[in-house]
């Protein structure tokens, strides 16, 4: 039986957090959906994009996702299973996924492209180090090759095959960050060390911001960063943070004052992350992605679907229509990504640790 006193004692975000009963796919789905739209402005020639607090609405959206990877990641890399297991499902999760998305841009989209841009043509070895030179995460310049020769030349967003693939190095950059802290400091420093990096990065982006010499890249990655060390903080002071109407007001408060301010990409991010967790706890949408997340799927393919569908003349369309018609093209090879590419990689995961459980020694 429950005592008053906990009975009264506000909820704590790891005590209201449940593994196998949130919403947190539902809201990574509306988060890719969000991706498709933003980029929908610049695909089809329309500028320039509506900003919030100095951010445009995909930005958001991936300030979104990296809140919620912090924490799910940070959870997953302090379970007991070893280190190897972490990266190899960090690994499945994302590599087979976007190996055959470039596939299908390269040997599939850009021939085909041909059919509405009889002015273009098509270069095989192009395609093949496309893939090649992508298939580490989509590494930063000069690294990655961003097109393919000779095709999409004659749209609004000329030569850029799938732009979104970008975040990806860095987001794995921040699993293999959090995977090296896990093993090489002690448990009870992660949160000082995160605390102590988040303030610092924050730092470097406000002086950003406001004319210190800081490379653009940087300010572009940085608040990816940030978004991620604030979902990791909500995860290693959870039984700290609470989740009440106080809490969340002064969240929505932090998010607010960041929108007002136009910084909203220096100063969001934490509030930002602790609003979509909670959202995560309370919202009833727990079945969404429970047997196929298309989210992955759809943010990897949306974009060269609007550029094959601004080459067919889309682009000319309301916007509304070019929307709608990119979600019909969209959610059909994110649900096969996720059918026939996303899940068969995600049950080796489950095979490896079923095994190591069936060969460990028994005490």
């Amino acid at each position: 039986m429950l005592s008053l006193g906990s009975q009264i004692m506000p909820t704590t975000m790891s005590s209201r957090f449940q593994p196998r009963h949130n919403s947190l796919n539902a809201l990574r789905l509306v988060l890719a959906a969000a991706v498709l739209v933003s980029h929908s402005w610049p695909l089809s020639g329309r500028e320039p994009e509506p900003q919030l607090g100095g951010a445009n609405l995909g930005t958001w959206a991936v300030l979104g996702f990296f809140g919620i990877s912090g924490y799910l990641i940070t959870r997953s890399r302090l379970s007991d299973r070893p280190a190897i297991d972490f990266y190899r499902a960090r690994a499945l999760r994302i590599m087979p996924a976007l190996v055959v998305a470039l596939l299908v841009v390269a040997f599939v989209f850009a021939p085909l492209s041909l059919l509405l841009d009889p002015a273009a043509s098509w270069d095989p070895w192009s395609s093949v180090t496309y893939v090649a030179r992508n298939v580490f995460l989509y590494p930063p310049a000069p690294f990655a090759q961003p097109g393919i020769a000779d095709t999409l030349a004659n749209v609004p967003y000329p030569l850029l095959w799938d732009g979104p693939l970008w975040t990806l190095f860095w987001e794995g950059c921040c699993y293999l960050g959090i995977g090296i802290a896990a093993s090489v400091l002690p448990r009870k420093a992660l949160p000082a060390t995160a605390v102590v990096g988040f303030a610092g990065l924050t730092a470097i982006s406000l002086a950003g911001t406001f004319g210190a010499p800081v490379p653009e890249i940087a300010l572009r990655v940085i608040p990816m960063v940030l978004a991620f060390l604030g979902g990791m903080i909500v995860l290693l002071l959870g039984d700290r943070i609470r989740q009440n109407a106080l809490t969340i007001a002064i969240a929505v408060l932090l998010v607010a004052g960041a929108v007002l301010l136009d910084l909203a990409p220096s100063l969001a991010p934490l509030p930002f992350a602790y609003l979509l967790l909670v959202l995560g706890n309370v919202l009833p949408l727990t079945k969404v992605g429970t047997e196929y997340d298309i989210s992955y799927g759809v943010y990897i393919y949306a974009w060269p679907v609007q550029q094959m569908l601004s080459l067919a003349g889309a682009a000319e369309l309301p916007l509304p229509v070019y929307i709608v018609l990119v979600v019909v093209g969209t959610v059909p090879l994110a649900f096969l990504s996720s059918l026939l590419v996303e899940r068969p990689a995600l049950r080796l995961k489950g095979r490896r640790v079923e095994r190591a459980a069936h060969e460990a020694p028994t005490p």
